[in-house]
């Protein structure tokens, strides 16, 4: 899995995915069949005729640094005090969290990389900036959410001769990627049907440790002919899996209902504790899982 932490350590949270990117084109370039077609960050891979595609978002949480130390949210992070940080432009700090607990945070202890006390430059990027590490077959790391569905549609591309992947920008502040890719997909491809390559909540119904998760719907319904055909290939599979019912959160799937483009999806994913925080925590077989049962999918839906 040194894959999955080479991706948890790379920055790149909304609006700054150039260089989850320019990694992933090099590392999918490296493919003899495989088309590359970059729009913006947003990067689409595709090999033979593929009738299926999987959308994987690379862009995290964050904050954009505001005046007088003020953190912005980019997304929805889970930021706890003390958190170490790092910045797009090199520095290091500690998180400053509300007292009340809301999204209102400043950066305090900010340091470059001599160890000198420094003022950090408003607009910059902050990130968590935990190391990854896999221990007892689990993996802590920030961002999980989503560099675990990358490296799982990452699998499935190796594993399988007709598929497209999207990996896209912006899913946790706006979406815009999801559509961008799903126009592209749609018009050039013709493909009409998807899975989102994402991670889910660890709960009493789907915990962490027994495989992987298929949504039959979270704040959004996916259309339930197509749903149906996914759970009936996943139940033949023998891999691992779980069903989830969701009254309210969301993925790129949502942001595909927003577009005009008509692709048919489904949540794929493997669930995790700890979401957006600092040190989010999946076990390795379920990631396993949800890369085996993609490619599982893909070969079989087309």
């Amino acid at each position: 899995m040194e894959k999955l932490l080479k991706l948890a350590s790379l920055l790149g949270p909304t609006g700054d995915e150039g260089a989850v990117a320019d990694w992933l084109a090099a590392e999918t370039g490296a493919m003899a069949d495989a088309t590359l077609v970059r729009i913006g960050d947003n990067l689409i891979v595709a090999r033979g005729a593929p009738r299926t595609a999987i959308f994987a978002h690379t862009d995290t949480t964050g904050y954009t640094l505001g005046y007088h130390r003020q953190l912005i949210p980019i997304g929805a992070p889970a930021g706890r005090d003390g958190d170490r940080l790092r910045s797009s432009d090199g520095l290091c700090g500690r998180l400053r969290a509300s007292p009340e607990g809301g999204p209102l945070c400043r950066l305090r202890k900010v340091r470059n990389a001599a160890g000198e006390k420094v003022e950090p430059t408003p607009g910059s990027r902050w990130t968590y900036a935990r190391q990854p590490e896999i221990k007892s077959g689990v993996v802590r790391s920030p961002y999980l959410d989503n560099r675990a569905g990358v490296w799982a549609a990452l699998r499935a591309l190796e594993e399988c001769k007709h598929i497209a992947v999207a990996f896209c920008t912006g899913e946790e502040h706006h979406g815009h990627g999801a559509r961008v890719c799903a126009d592209w997909l749609y018009g050039q491809l013709g493909i009409a049907q998807a899975l989102i390559a994402d991670i889910t909540w660890h709960t009493r119904e789907t915990p962490c440790g027994k495989g992987v998760v298929i949504s039959l719907r979270d704040a959004f319904t996916p259309r339930q002919a197509f749903l149906d055909r996914v759970l009936a290939l996943a139940d033949t599979s023998q891999i691992p899996h779980q069903r989830e019912i969701q009254s309210s959160g969301s993925s790129d799937g949502g942001h595909l209902l927003r577009s005009s483009v008509p692709l048919d999806w489904v949540f794929v994913g493997a669930p995790e504790k700890a979401a957006h925080s600092a040190c989010e925590r999946a076990a390795v077989a379920d990631l396993e899982a949800m890369a085996e049962l993609l490619a599982y999918l893909v070969d079989r839906l087309d």
